[in-house]
């Protein structure tokens, strides 16, 4: 359920699980700023306890990936950074503004 919650969360479009630590998860924090972009981040590595390996275990059952950053644009998936298909490469392509624009 928290994990439905933040990904919903109306008061941004993008919702993103990552690491404080983890260089992909900076890149795509640095581009959504470059990009006047708002998003909710949630840094699995700062949650209490084991929240955030349950997280985890929750989005690779959901996404079939563990990996950070995990990029929700609406409540869909879009992948990492540059994968799956990826923040990078759908803002290059265009894609991502169509996907933005049509909240």
């Amino acid at each position: 359920a928290k994990v439905d919650a933040f990904i919903n969360d109306q008061s941004a479009p993008i919702a993103m699980f990552s690491f404080t630590t983890c260089p992909f998860c900076r890149r795509a924090k640095d581009y959504l700023d470059e990009k006047g972009i708002k998003y909710n981040v949630m840094e699995l590595d700062e949650l209490d306890g084991n929240g955030g390996n349950e997280i985890r275990a929750i989005l690779g059952k959901r996404t079939r990936r563990t990996s950070v950053p995990s990029i929700f644009v609406g409540g869909n998936y879009i992948g990492g950074c540059n994968d799956g298909p990826g923040l990078l490469p759908l803002g290059a392509s265009g894609e991502l503004d169509k996907m933005l624009q049509s909240l």
